[in-house]
């Protein structure tokens, strides 16, 4: 029954996946047509090429990220989620996080005194952050650490299944 139970949820992880996969594609669609075309005059013509290849970047790595979870969810449907694939997904996606942080920290950079970064704020909006840096930062170390504790597991797995 608990194995069932965990094939039903790697299974509708791997559906949320592609709902954010497609939904992903969607947005950034509409993210580079609002900023690059209808709201072009708000970008500086000098740091419009260099803020197109930083939001590329996140974006893409983003994607690719969705990529490797969708990759480990198959693990995860197969019953046989501590393998070598994993352990190299999971360092993927943490160094596909500390790329992020970089992008949103040259961001930061060239924004300097606009007035653009407000760590925290209130309107009649709500609360808001601009901590995206700190949280992939975070992320990417947490998500480097889970990697050496499957890398770990793996090895202890084969051991196992070399004992009689």
């Amino acid at each position: 029954m608990k194995f069932y139970e965990s094939k039903a949820l790697s299974r509708t992880l791997g559906i949320i996946l592609n709902i954010i996969l497609v939904f992903g594609i969607v947005m950034t669609a509409i993210v580079y047509y609002n900023t690059f075309f209808i709201n072009s005059k708000s970008l500086d013509g000098t740091w419009k090429p260099l803020m197109a290849i930083i939001l590329t970047l996140g974006i893409v790595c983003i994607f690719l990220i969705v990529f490797e979870l969708k990759k480990i969810t198959c693990t995860l449907v197969k019953g046989n989620p501590f393998l070598w694939e994993n352990v190299n997904s999971l360092n993927k996606i943490s160094k596909y996080c500390f790329v992020i942080s970089g992008c949103y920290f040259l961001n930061f950079i060239f924004n300097i005194g606009k007035g653009t970064y407000k760590f925290i704020y209130i309107d009649t909006k709500g609360i808001h952050t601009d901590t995206e840096l700190i949280i992939f930062l975070l992320a990417g170390i947490f998500i480097a650490i889970l990697s050496k504790i499957f890398k770990e597991a793996v090895k202890f797995k084969e051991e196992n299944d070399y004992t009689i």
